[in-house]
């Protein structure tokens, strides 16, 4: 009896060992997830051909075709001139202390000792009138230093944008990956905006010669239409003497 069960019990190892085996080796065939398979090959395939596409060169020398020409930055012959030396250095080069405009311009006097000694209508007058001629100054004198750093700095920008067309035009593959193309935008964008600042600093100086000539005219049209309220409030008799007077010098003052 113990023979024949282990007999039994033997051959029932076996068995389950043998159809354990075989079960393993089935393959199962799933239609839904080969299609699947299927679609993302396909898919994988139409991304790859359009990557190519997007790393494809145009059939042309970009250098040549695409290259832009600027004009050159000028410079003034300080060497040429006899007296204008100091001048058209600082705009060559710039002058942060205006000294190149101070040599070639007549010094502006003070006028501390007399002005005290003024009534309050012609202290006013002066102070006007001064006043104009010292933001005169500081306008002419930023203005040059602002043309020479121009001079100075201009051919420096030329020469980096032409380092990026240089390298947006070269046949390297290092330099057209997608991260060398961001850097180059990049680049030319903060060059841009470099550009507009300086034009933005030359603009707000020629704004501010205007605003001096029409400071100029204001007071003039100003002085004169007081002169003439004065002269219909007191007569005849005052308006002859206002122009009599120290103030003539003042309201028919012209810098030229």
């Amino acid at each position: 009896m113990t023979r024949l069960t282990t007999i039994l019990t033997a051959t029932t190892v076996c068995a389950a060992i043998l159809v354990t085996t075989a079960y393993a080796q089935w393959v199962v065939y799933d239609p839904t997830n080969y299609a699947e398979a299927v679609a993302e090959f396909e898919q994988l395939v139409q991304q790859y051909q359009f990557l190519l596409a997007q790393a494809r060169r145009l059939p042309i020398d970009m250098a040549s075709r695409y290259r832009g020409y600027s004009t050159e930055w000028t410079r003034h012959d300080a060497a040429g001139f006899l007296f204008a030396q100091p001048l058209v250095s600082a705009l060559n080069q710039g002058d942060t202390i205006g000294a190149g405009y101070r040599a070639v311009t007549d010094p502006l006097d003070t006028p501390g000792d007399i002005a005290a000694r003024m009534s309050p209508d012609l202290q006013r007058r002066l102070a006007d009138t001064y006043a104009t001629l010292e933001w005169a100054d500081s306008t002419n004198q930023l203005a040059i230093n602002q043309t020479g750093l121009g001079r100075v700095q201009g051919p420096l920008m030329l020469q980096a944008i032409q380092h990026i067309a240089d390298d947006s035009a070269t046949g390297a593959d290092d330099f057209q990956s997608e991260t060398a193309l961001l850097e180059k935008m990049g680049a030319a964008a903060a060059m841009q905006l470099r550009e507009s600042q300086q034009t933005n600093q030359f603009l707000l100086s020629a704004l501010e010669q205007q605003l001096i000539v029409s400071k100029r005219s204001r007071d003039a049209e100003a002085r004169l239409m007081n002169a003439t309220i004065y002269q219909w409030r007191y007569g005849q008799p005052y308006g002859a003497d206002l122009f009599r007077n120290t103030a003539t010098a003042l309201d028919t003052w012209r810098p030229y």
